[in-house]
C-alpha cells in the first residue's frame, strides 16, 4: 500500500502540530511494509526521513489551504500513485479511487460557536460535513470528539475511531538540578509558580485563571508562568499593571519543546481552565512530569484524568482558586496527585496510537468495512 500523508499542519505550534509530527514519527518506526508519500508545504523538512528506504518526501509550495488540499495534493497522489491518503488536520481532498482517512480534533465550533468568528463557523459548519462524508474513515483524539461527530453531523459509529494522542516522550520528570537551573534561569522563571501552558485564544478561558490566581496570592506567595504562542498578548488585553500584578505574572511565549519538560517539572501546580478541550495535550504533558493537574470539568478533560487531577467549573473562579490552593498548602496533597498523574500517563502512547492509526490504514485499503 502506497500510502500518502498531508502534512500542512506539520509546522503549526500546539497540539495539531505536535500531533501531525509525533504520529508520522511513530507510524514510521513501526511499520516497514507500506511506502509512504510525505507531502509538506515548507521545503525545509524534505529530508527528515531521507535514511527510510520507504519514505518518500514530496514538497507542494504554500498556498490558499482549498487549493492545496484540493488541486495540488490530488495532483501527486496521482503522480505517485497514492492508495490511501491521510489528512492530520479536518479535511480530505475529494478525488475518485484514493480511500480517504481523515483525523479529528474536536467539534467546538458546533458546540461553542460563541468563541470563534462568524464566518469561521459559517465555513466549517459548511465544509465539515461535506468532508465527514466524502473521507473513508474518521479517525477522533477522543471519546467526547466521537460522539459529538456522531450526534451533532450524524456520522455512522462504524466509521469513526477513536485513537487518543499523547504527551512526546521527552515528557518525563526532569530531577537533575543542573539542567533545571539551567531553564530557570533562561526563562527567568520564579522559584514558586503556577504554570500555564496555552495559547491566545478564548477557548484557554484566561479571565477566570487570572481571577483565581488573584485569590491565590492573598494566602500564598507565588507567581504565575504563562506559556504559549502569543500568550504575552493577555498581559495587554487585562491590564495587570492597574491590577497590581505585572510582577507576579510571566510571559514566557513559545517555549521549545525540548525545554517543557523542565518547566512542568519546575512548577508547583499546572492550571487549564479550558472552556472546552476535545484533548488537550498539555495536561497529558504536565501528569507525565509528575506536575499536580488543576483542571475544568467540562470537554474531554475529565476523560483524560479521571481521579488524576482536581477538576471545576471552567468559569466558576473562586472554585479554581480553592483547588490551587489545596496543592500549593498541602505537600501530601500535592504529592498524591504528582503520583496519580504519573500513573494515569500510562494510558497514553504515541506509539500504540500509531498501532491503531496503523491499522485503520489497512482495514480502510482492504474495505473490511460495512458502512
Amino acid at each position: 500500500m502506497r500510502i500518502g500523508i498531508m502534512l500542512r499542519a506539520y509546522d503549526r505550534p500546539g497540539g495539531i502540530g505536535i500531533y501531525s509530527r509525533n504520529i508520522v514519527k511513530h507510524l514510521l518506526h513501526i511499520d516497514k511494509d507500506n511506502h509512504y508519500i510525505l507531502i509538506y508545504n515548507n521545503k525545509n523538512h524534505l529530508g527528515t526521513y531521507a535514511d527510510r528506504k520507504n519514505v518518500d518526501e514530496v514538497f507542494v509550495p504554500r498556498t490558499n489551504p482549498l487549493i492545496w488540499d484540493q488541486w495540488l495534493v490530488p495532483r501527486i497522489t496521482k503522480k505517485w500513485g497514492v492508495d490511501l491518503i491521510f489528512h492530520t488536520k479536518f479535511t480530505v481532498p475529494i478525488i475518485p479511487k484514493v480511500k480517504k482517512v481523515m483525523a479529528l480534533h474536536g467539534a467546538s465550533w458546533f458546540v461553542h460557536p460563541e468563541l470563534y468568528g462568524k464566518l469561521d463557523v459559517l465555513y466549517v459548519r459548511t465544509v465539515m460535513p461535506i468532508y465527514c462524508r466524502q473521507a473513508d474513515f474518521l479517525i477522533s483524539n477522543s471519546e467526547l470528539t466521537t460522539k459529538d461527530h456522531i450526534k451533532i453531523l450524524n456520522v455512522p459509529k462504524e466509521k469513526i475511531e477513536t485513537v487518543v494522542l499523547a504527551a512526546g516522550d521527552e515528557f518525563q520528570p526532569v530531577r537533575d538540578t543542573q539542567v533545571l537551573e539551567k531553564i530557570r534561569e533562561k526563562y527567568e522563571l520564579p522559584d514558586r509558580f503556577i504554570l500555564t501552558v496555552t495559547s491566545y485564544d478564548p477557548r484557554k478561558n484566561f479571565s477566570t485563571l487570572l481571577k483565581a490566581f488573584e485569590h491565590c496570592l492573598k494566602h500564598v506567595d507565588v507567581h504565575l508562568v504563562v506559556v504559549g504562542k502569543d500568550c504575552n498578548r493577555y498581559g495587554t488585553e487585562f491590564d495587570l499593571k492597574s491590577r497590581g500584578l505585572e510582577r507576579f505574572v510571566h510571559f514566557c511565549g513559545w517555549v521549545e519543546q525540548k525545554d517543557l519538560p523542565s518547566i512542568y517539572s519546575l512548577a508547583l501546580v499546572f492550571a487549564f481552565p479550558s472552556v472546552y478541550e476535545e484533548f488537550g495535550i498539555p495536561v497529558v504533558e504536565a501528569m507525565s512530569c509528575g506536575c499536580p493537574v488543576v483542571a475544568s470539568n467540562t470537554g474531554a478533560i475529565p476523560e483524560l484524568t479521571k481521579s488524576a487531577a482536581l477538576l471545576s467549573d471552567p468559569f466558576d473562579h473562586q472554585a479554581l482558586s480553592e483547588n490551587l490552593l489545596q496543592v500549593l498548602l498541602s505537600n501530601s496533597l500535592a504529592e498524591q496527585y504528582r503520583r496519580l498523574g504519573l500513573e494515569k500517563a500510562n494510558d497514553f502512547s504515541w506509539s500504540r496510537a500509531a498501532e491503531q492509526t496503523l491499522e485503520i490504514f489497512r482495514r480502510v485499503f482492504s474495505e473490511e468495512m460495512d458502512i
